[in-house]
């Protein structure tokens, strides 16, 4: 079962089939280019929830595994993005889980994608053996640059591959 975490002002809750709509509608080209691959469809939007609701009942740790969030507004319910950890990660040692966010355009510029992941830190620190988080962050998207300086992540060289289009950061947990 997905855990609902919250500061009061977002809360990282499960996905249901009840979201398809406002996860197509919410997807903008920045959102599609650095996440998705491909705009999401109703039907390929039902199909990520499910397999977010399987990751959960699965193994955390296998291979490609997701545990995924819908990012909340506390006040309304209403869906403002996607949150996942991933707990292995071909590129990263073993301990280090990977952090990603995507928050829909309405709701930019609330620091909600930091708050998401104050909120996943908090769980990997509670809820895994996950000794590092790390967030991974195209080196043209500003606003992540800043998530990533607002949550106390740092530059890690040693992690990121010589020629890398992406910035690596990591947090110890």
């Amino acid at each position: 079962m997905t855990p609902e975490l919250t500061d009061g002002v977002v809360v990282l809750a499960a996905l249901t089939v009840a979201d398809v709509p406002a996860l197509v509608a919410g997807e903008d080209a920045e959102l599609v280019a650095r996440l998705a691959g491909g705009p999401s469809t109703p039907e390929t939007a039902r199909r990520y929830i499910e397999v977010c609701a399987s990751d959960w009942r699965g193994d955390w740790y296998r291979p490609g595994a997701g545990l995924s969030w819908g990012i909340r507004d506390a006040a309304t319910g209403d869906l403002a993005g996607t949150a996942e950890v991933q707990l292995r990660f071909s590129e990263l040692e073993v301990g280090a889980a990977n952090l990603s966010y995507g928050v829909f355009p309405h709701w930019r510029g609330r620091r909600y994608a930091a708050r998401a992941v104050e909120l996943m830190c908090e769980f990997l620190t509670t809820s895994t053996a996950a000794s590092s988080a790390v967030l991974r962050i195209d080196r043209d998207n500003a606003a992540s640059l800043r998530v990533a300086q607002h949550c106390g992540f740092l530059p890690s060289q040693q992690l990121a591959p010589r020629g890398a289009s992406m910035r690596w950061f990591s947090r110890a947990l």
